[in-house]
């Protein structure tokens, strides 16, 4: 029984997506991204289903350490790099792998290194700005860090890596501007794996040269793309749904036409109808800005929201559910009702959605 709000994590369903992103992998290795709690998932369990993956990416020294229980440490890699001086001796002392996207960070490892070589050599992941505008080195500065880099012999081994803004958009212009800037430089380079596609570039296609990929959202059972493009949903693409997100009705208003329901009169009531009281809202992350019309699921049958979502509730429309009672399920989203149709709705990126979902929502894992 649901006591207010429940998320219910398919761990079988990941471990399909996972499976899914290896048929598109190839012989690539796998690195799954975890990070962010595993997008809201639960950072331990989904780590424990994804044991094939061949590492493990997550932002920082936090969750790497949170990690290092369950996986080989050497199989972690921190996304966000060195955040502070007091990261290397961390790093360093468990021997996860870390991505340097900036030349100051070369040079704390020096200060930090030189003169006490850890234990065991460290593997890096460097990042080339190739075009995203956000981290890492630039292409003409990219080689001679490389170098810099590869020369130290507390450095193991280094995977050059860039990320695509807009995979999600294959038919941009700048997806081959970023490949064939990021192929140029790095092809000066012998003796490096490569790494370029995260979820939708793996999906797209591109970086089908690169040894690693990094898939994130696939394995989550959300598309990348645009639900607008039907060919690129979660079902077309052959992935599940791993979170299920769902309340409980707590009270049936039978409303008249013209009667208001909820905060600043966001739904006039075009007739009588009964409206379903739902026990979620914005402080369990749901999406404050769902319009009236967000599709959800009561007792399985599809309707819709009206009215503003509310801290710790929403209203829907029962009136496609006549059968509708108090304790009646309401599914958010998950099998039935694809998140990416939530966000496509709401205007927020599935990402969020599931990134977003508080603490104080109840997670079941099976």
């Amino acid at each position: 029984m649901i006591h207010r709000v429940r998320a219910s994590i398919n761990l079988n369903a990941l471990s399909h997506n996972l499976r899914v992103a290896r048929q598109r992998a190839g012989l690539r290795k796998l690195l799954a991204v975890i990070k962010a709690n595993a997008y809201g998932h639960g950072l331990l369990p989904v780590a424990e289903a994804l044991s094939e993956a061949d590492a493990y990416a997550v932002t920082d020294i936090e969750e790497a350490e949170a990690l290092a229980g369950i996986l080989d440490p050497a199989s972690i890699v921190i996304l966000q790099g060195i955040l502070e001086h007091s990261d290397i001796p961390r790093i360093a002392q468990a021997g996860f792998q870390v991505v340097i996207h900036r030349e100051a960070e070369l040079l704390w490892l020096e200060q930090a290194l030189d003169s006490k070589n850890p234990k065991t050599p460290l593997t890096f992941w460097l990042k080339m700005n190739s075009g995203m505008g956000r981290l890492g080195i630039r292409p003409e500065r990219y080689l001679a860090v490389y170098q810099q880099l590869k020369a130290k012999p507390w450095c193991r081994g280094i995977v050059a890596m860039t990320h695509l803004a807009n995979a999600n958009l294959p038919d941009s212009a700048l997806n081959l501007e970023q490949l064939e800037t990021f192929t140029r430089v790095s092809s000066e380079i012998v003796d490096c794996s490569s790494s370029i596609a995260a979820s939708s570039a793996l999906l797209a296609g591109f970086g089908e040269n690169s040894e690693w990929v990094r898939p994130g959202i696939m394995l989550y059972g959300s598309s990348p793309f645009p639900y607008s493009n039907a060919g690129l949903r979660r079902d077309a693409l052959g992935l599940q749904a791993v979170m299920s997100l769902q309340a409980k009705i707590i009270a049936i208003q039978h409303c008249r036409a013209g009667d208001n329901v909820g905060y600043c009169s966001q739904f006039i009531c075009p007739q009588d109808m009964p409206v379903g009281i739902v026990s979620i809202g914005y402080a369990d992350g749901y999406p404050s800005n769902a319009p009236n019309g967000t599709p959800v699921l009561v007792d399985g049958v599809r309707t819709v929201s009206c009215g503003r979502v509310s801290m710790d509730m929403i209203a829907v429309d029962l009136s496609p559910v006549p059968g509708a009672e108090l304790g009646s399920v309401v599914s958010l989203w998950g099998d039935s009702l694809s998140l990416d149709e939530v966000a496509e709705h709401t205007g927020i990126l599935s990402y969020n959605l599931c990134c977003s979902i508080a603490p104080r929502v109840e997670r079941v894992y099976g």
